[in-house]
C-alpha cells in the first residue's frame, strides 16, 4: 500500500496533454496514406553503377554465426573506407558502394583476421559466407575490445552476450538473463518473488519483451533468480530501458529483444547439471553438418524440496521451463523453428496462503533472406504465443485470465539515395480470456442506467495491425541520425496512434571511443494488464483491450548519454532520462486490497541518472554503477473512489526506489572463474 504522505513534485508536459488526431482522420486517412508510403519504397531503385556487398561471418568451432566481428572494406588506392559490424545473424550489408576492387578484412578477438580481394560490377549483388578460424597465437596487447563488455551501449540501449551473463553468480548452473537485469541500475523487482520486473519506472504489463522476434507474455520464474532464457541458449539481448525505436511497437516503457543462438553446426554435445535450486540437461548438434542442427534444453526446480533442508523452512515454489530449436543454414538463407514452454506456482506471501500459476507457450519460424537473387534483404516472422495464469486463496475462488496471440511479422531493407530505409508491417490476432469471482465484475451509472463494462468472464477478439519505418543517415564519420515513425490502429475500433522516433548518436572525434547519443519518442499501448498493485501477496494480472472513447496508455521519453572508452580496457557510461507516462490504468483504492480490478487512470513521471564504470582487463572484469530516480503518480481522488480530502494526489508507487548501487567482480584462471555480485539499494514506499 502507498504511503499517503502527500509530496510536492514538478511535473513536466512534453507535450499538450489533452491534444488527439480526429478519430475519423485516424481510422481512414493515416492507414492508407503510411501504408502507400511502406509499399512505394521497394519500388525505389539504386544507381546501376553501384554494387551490394552482403557479408556472413560464422565460426570454425560451431559452425554459428558470429556477433560483432568487424569488417573494413577498402579499395586498392586506399581512397575508400567502409567500416561495418556483423548482426546477431552474423551479417552486415555495405550497400550503394562504388562497383570496383575492394580489399575486405574481418576481425575478432580469439579469431585470425579473415582477408579477400572482391571485385563487384555495376548493379551486381554479391553474398560472402565467410568462416573464422581460431587464432592460437598469444598476442601482448589486444587494442580492439568486442568480446569484452557490452557489446553496444548508448542512449537507453545496451547489447548483451552470453559471456556477459556468465559474469553475474547465479544459484543455478550457469548465467541467467533475470540475474543480470537485477544487477542494471533502474531495474526494480517489488519483492524476493514473483517474477515482475519495473524498468526505469514502468511497470511490467508495459515491457514488450521478443524471443526471436516472437512476443512472450512473463517469461520471469516466480522466484526471481531465473528466466526462460538461460545463459546455454543465448546468442544476445538487446536491453532497451527508454527511448526504443519505430520497429518496437506496444510498449511504453521497454524493450527485451532476446535473440537465441543455433544448435552446434559441426559437433554433438550434451550436459547434466545440477544445484540446490534447480536440475538442467541440454544436447545439441549437427543433423546435417553446417546445414541444418537441432537444441534442445529444459530446467526444472527443486527448491521445494531442498529448501527444508537447507533453510529449515518451506519453500513454496515450482517452475520448469522446456526449449527447443531447429536451425537451417543454406547459402542466401537462414531459418529457425523455436518453441518454449515454461511453467510457475506457489506462494509469494505464504502467510496469505493465495497460489498463483502461470504458463507461457511460444513456438514460430523466422527466416532471414540475403541470396543475391533478392534485391533487397528481408525478414520473416510467423507463429503463436499463449499466456496463462491463474490466482487461488482461502476465500476458495480461482480467478483466471490470458492472452492468445498468432502473428504474422514482415521487416524489409531498402537503399535509395544513399540512406537505409528499414520498414515493416506486423499483422496480429489476439484473444483475451478470464473468468473471475463477483468482486471483480465493474459496474457504472450513466444517464441513470447501470450497466457492466467488465463482466465476471470475459472473452474478446481483437485484431491490430502495426507498421513502422526507419530512415538511417549518416552524413559523416561524426554523426548518425535515425528518425522513426510506428503506426498502429485496432481494426475492430477506430482506435489508432501515430508515434514519431528518433535516436542521434555524435562521435567528436570520429571514432568509437566517444560517443554522445539521444533518443526520444512517442509510445503506445492497445492491450493493457491490471492488477492492484497494494496487494503485495499477488501478481495477478487481467489483460484487456483499452475500449472506445477511453484514452490510450502512452508516453514520453528523453535519454540522454555520454560514453567514454579509453582504450586500456576501462569505460564509463552516464545517463539522464525522462518518462511521462499518460492514462496508466490503476485499482481503485478500495478498503481491501486485491479484491477489484475497477480502474481509475494516473498519469506517472519518472526523471533519473545512471552513471557505470566498467574494467575489462583479462582475467579480471569489474562493473560498478549507481542510479538515482524518483516515480510519482498523480491522480484524481475521486477517481481513486479513496479517503483523500484533496481533488488530484500525488504519491509514489510501490516500485519507486531512489538509490542502488551494484558490484560485479569476475575473475578468470586455469579454466575457472570466481565471481561476486552485491547490491546496496534504497527502501520503497511500503506502509504496513
Amino acid at each position: 500500500m502507498p504511503n499517503l504522505t502527500h509530496k510536492h513534485s514538478i511535473k513536466f508536459d512534453c507535450t499538450l496533454r489533452r491534444f488527439q488526431i480526429r478519430r475519423i482522420y485516424q481510422a481512414t486517412i493515416q492507414p492508407y496514406l503510411f501504408t502507400t508510403i511502406l509499399l512505394l519504397l521497394p519500388l525505389l531503385a539504386y544507381g546501376q553503377d553501384e554494387a551490394t556487398l552482403r557479408v556472413i561471418v560464422t565460426s570454425e568451432e560451431d559452425g554459428n554465426p558470429v556477433l560483432g566481428a568487424n569488417m573494413i572494406l577498402k579499395s586498392p588506392d586506399e581512397d575508400t573506407l567502409h567500416v561495418g559490424t556483423s548482426d546477431t545473424d552474423g551479417f552486415n550489408e555495405f550497400s550503394n558502394i562504388k562497383a570496383k576492387e575492394y580489399r575486405l578484412a574481418i576481425s575478432y578477438i580469439g579469431y585470425q583476421t579473415h582477408r579477400e580481394q572482391v571485385s563487384l560490377e555495376p548493379g551486381e549483388t554479391r553474398v560472402l559466407n565467410t568462416t573464422l578460424s581460431v587464432s592460437t597465437e598469444m598476442l601482448d596487447e589486444v587494442q580492439i575490445r568486442v568480446a569484452g563488455g557490452a557489446a553496444r551501449r548508448e542512449a537507453g540501449r545496451q547489447t548483451i552476450t552470453a559471456e556477459e551473463l556468465g559474469r553475474i553468480p547465479t544459484p543455478g548452473p550457469g548465467g541467467d538473463l533475470t540475474m543480470y537485469l537485477q544487477t542494471q541500475p533502474g531495474v526494480v523487482t517489488t519483492g524476493d518473488r514473483g517474477g515482475e520486473l519495473h524498468i526505469r519506472g514502468g511497470t511490467p504489463a508495459q515491457n514488450l519483451i521478443l524471443v526471436d522476434n516472437m512476443p512472450i507474455i512473463k517469461p520471469f520464474h516466480i522466484s526471481n533468480l531465473f528466466s526462460a532464457f538461460p545463459q546455454a541458449t543465448i546468442n544476445s539481448v538487446d536491453i532497451y530501458a527508454g527511448g526504443f525505436g519505430a520497429e518496437y511497437i506496444g510498449a511504453t516503457s521497454s524493450v527485451l529483444d532476446v535473440t537465441l543462438r543455433p544448435g552446434n553446426m559441426r559437433e554433438y554435445q550434451s550436459q547434466v547439471a545440477s544445484s540446490p535450486y534447480l536440475l538442467s540437461f541440454q544436447a545439441e548438434g549437427p543433423l546435417r553438418q553446417d546445414d541444418q542442427s537441432l537444441m534442445i534444453m529444459g530446467r526444472r526446480s527443486i527448491i521445494e524440496h531442498t529448501g527444508p533442508v537447507f533453510s529449515g523452512q518451506e519453500v513454496p515454489l515450482d517452475f520448469y521451463d522446456v526449449m527447443g530449436r531447429y536451425s537451417i543454414q543454406r547459402p542466401g538463407i537462414s531459418c529457425s523453428m523455436t518453441a518454449i514452454h515454461t511453467y510457475d506456482e506457489g506462494q509469494i506471501n505464504p502467510y496469505r496462503q493465495v497460489t498463483l500459476d502461470w504458463t507461457n507457450t511460444v513456438a514460430g519460424s523466422r527466416c532471414l533472406g540475403y541470396s543475391e537473387q533478392f534485391d533487397n534483404t528481408f525478414d520473416v516472422t510467423i507463429g503463436f504465443t499463449n499466456y496463462s495464469s491463474s490466482e487461488g486463496g482461502i476465500d476458495r475462488n480461482i480467478r483466471t485470465a490470458g492472452m492468445q496471440k498468432g502473428f504474422l511479422r514482415l521487416d524489409l531493407e531498402q537503399d535509395f539515395l544513399g540512406l537505409t530505409f528499414d520498414y515493416g508491417i506486423t499483422w496480429e490476432l489476439t484473444r483475451i480470456l478470464a473468468d473471475l469471482d463477483d468482486p471483480f465484475a465493474e459496474v457504472q451509472e450513466e444517464a441513470g442506467m447501470r450497466f457492466s463494462t467488465l463482466a465476471a468472464s470475459i472473452d474478446e477478439i481483437i485484431s491490430s495491425l502495426k507498421m513502422y519505418a526507419t530512415v538511417n543517415w549518416k552524413p559523416n564519420d561524426y554523426f548518425t541520425v535515425e528518425p522513426g515513425l510506428a503506426y498502429q490502429i485496432k481494426q475492430s475500433e477506430l482506435s489508432a496512434s501515430l508515434e514519431p522516433r528518433l535516436r542521434v548518436n555524435w562521435k567528436p572525434d570520429g571514432t568509437e571511443r566517444r560517443e554522445i547519443s539521444l533518443a526520444a519518442g512517442r509510445y503506445h499501448q492497445m492491450m493493457e494488464g491490471i492488477t492492484d498493485e497494494r496487494d503485495a501477496g499477488t501478481v495477478f494480472y487481467v489483460w484487456t483491450a483499452t475500449r472506445p472513447g477511453e484514452p490510450l496508455p502512452r508516453s514520453h521519453h528523453g535519454i540522454l548519454g555520454y560514453r567514454r572508452d579509453f582504450g586500456i580496457g576501462l569505460e564509463y557510461n552516464i545517463e539522464a532520462y525522462v518518462k511521462d507516462h499518460q492514462s496508466i490504468p490503476v485499482s481503485e483504492w478500495t478498503r481491501e486490497p486485491g479484491n477489484t480490478i475497477r480502474t481509475a487512470y494516473a498519469d506517472g513521471f519518472t526523471y533519473g541518472a545512471d552513471i557505470r564504470f566498467e574494467v575489462d582487463r583479462y582475467p579480471f572484469y569489474a562493473l560498478m554503477s549507481y542510479g538515482i530516480a524518483e516515480v510519482t503518480y498523480e491522480a484524481k481522488a475521486e477517481d481513486l473512489v479513496a479517503w483523500i480530502d484533496q481533488p488530484v494526489f500525488s504519491y509514489n508507487p510501490a516500485h519507486d526506489r531512489r538509490h542502488q548501487f551494484n558490484f560485479i567482480g569476475s575473475y578468470q584462471f586455469g579454466g575457472f572463474a570466481a565471481s561476486v555480485s552485491w547490491q546496496y539499494a534504497s527502501g520503497r514506499p511500503f506502509t504496513q
